[in-house]
């Protein structure tokens, strides 16, 4: 068989495929032997039709029979021997000539073309040119009592304060109702309670309630700049506060301060802990083991950032289509009728992430190609029996039900991927930093 390929661009190559006379004359003379023992033909016994009568009476059949048969095989041949990884599987529609006027005779060759989607050669720099930032991470005690204290305060009573007016780091209960130009701020128009400081979701509201006695009413004026940004928790970041002159109603139900627990051994134990001292030796392993995995996630989206940067290479169009397409399908089976069509705003992010999130996948399959990055069934077995202790299941047991749900090329995959940013960070060179 011969095949001349031709490039149409990096992820697109046209295929023109000869199969060789002598294998078409195999495959006709198979597929007259199918139908002269397989169709009864008038004045003949059966299997007993001479080639001749077979022709006249069944000949475009054969044809038709031959082509289907010789070209899906031919196809995966060529696509094998030039070690071409097609993007999506043989469509007889692509052939050229078109398949019902391909001409095939019995003692010629078979010659069409086809054009593909391939995956392109994926270039991968030098591993040793990339950079990260290495070493183990570093928890002090003033991180551990800092944690602590988080602690204490989440489990902190508020007690209400009546005898005097609010003061720095109180917890006020509020009616809040905000207009600009008008126009109600909805997000305002309810009860809150906030703590009084400069690490207010709304710092410039502190002033204002500095002084203020329960049932006691105040109104305000405060001008926002135009690059003014609220970050928070509570969902006023979503109000656009910049630039506009908001007037404030505000009506102070209650005044609170909190009651932390003490800090003794009956904590520590709340906690699961022995007593204090062994509760702060939990809590800095809980704090490295956080860290070091916080190290890791920027590390590997270090390493990948510089990989993405330094590997230029194309990716055909109807794949990240095709993964948007499935990517918006999902969001509306889980979110139903809710959801919204994604604004057009929305749309090039998406496609930004899927070409991204390909390019990704692409480039560590090369690495793991050239450094020979595999999974073994020791290696799937041990993560499977660790995730099992760790969720206090029978290890065989575990792994039948994640077999049995699909789960198990969950696991090879989060391993093989673990493995090649080991290499990464071990090949990398320790990231330069800037001294100041």
């Amino acid at each position: 068989m011969k095949v001349d390929i031709q490039d149409v661009s990096s992820c697109k190559k046209t295929l023109k495929i000869e199969i060789p006379a002598e294998d078409v004359s195999a495959e006709f003379e198979s597929a007259y032997e199918e139908v002269r023992t397989t169709i009864p033909v008038p004045g003949f016994r059966k299997g007993r039709a001479p080639r001749s009568i077979l022709r006249m009476r069944f000949g475009e059949y054969v044809k038709g029979e031959v082509i289907e048969k010789l070209i899906p095989s031919a196809f995966e041949g060529a696509i094998g021997d030039a070690e071409l990884e097609i993007l999506r599987p043989l469509d007889l529609t692509d052939i050229n000539p078109p398949i019902d006027e391909i001409s095939v005779k019995d003692g010629e060759p078979l010659i069409f073309e086809i054009t593909v989607d391939v995956k392109p050669e994926v270039p991968v720099p030098n591993l040793t040119l990339l950079e990260v930032e290495k070493g183990d991470v570093n928890v002090t005690k003033e991180d551990v009592d800092e944690y602590i204290q988080q602690m204490r305060e989440e489990r902190a009573d508020l007690i209400p304060v009546e005898d005097r007016p609010v003061q720095e780091g109180d917890y006020v209960t509020l009616s809040i109702s905000a207009t600009s130009d008008g126009d109600a701020l909805e997000q305002f128009d309810n009860e809150h309670v906030l703590k009084v400081g400069v690490d207010m979701e709304i710092p410039e509201l502190a002033e204002y309630l500095l002084g203020m006695k329960p049932d006691e009413e105040k109104e305000f004026s405060i001008s926002f700049p135009p690059d003014y940004q609220a970050e928070n928790e509570s969902g006023w970041q979503h109000i656009a506060l910049a630039g506009k002159e908001v007037n404030f109603q505000v009506e102070l139900d209650m005044i609170s301060v909190r009651d932390l627990p003490p800090l003794d051994d009956d904590f520590a134990k709340d906690f699961g802990a022995d007593d204090l001292q062994h509760f702060h030796a939990s809590i800095w392993n809980i704090l490295v083991e956080l860290r070091r995995r916080a190290q890791r996630e920027k590390q590997e989206n270090d390493l990948m950032d510089q990989l993405l940067e330094k590997s230029e290479f194309e990716v055909p169009e109807f794949l990240v289509e095709e993964r948007l397409k499935t990517f918006l399908r999902m969001v509306r089976q889980e979110s139903g009728a809710s959801k919204t069509e994604p604004s057009e705003e929305e749309l090039p992010q998406y496609r930004s992430t899927i070409l991204n999130t390909i390019k990704r996948i692409w480039i560590l399959e090369e690495i793991a190609k050239n450094e020979e990055v595999d999974v073994s069934d020791e290696e799937i077995d041990a993560e499977v029996e660790k995730i099992a202790a760790a969720r206090g299941r029978d290890p065989q047991k575990y792994r039948k039900l994640m077999e049995d749900t699909n789960r198990i090329d969950g696991v090879r995959s989060a391993i093989w991927e673990n493995k090649i940013f080991d290499l990464l960070i071990e090949k990398a060179s320790t990231k330069r930093t800037l001294i100041t």
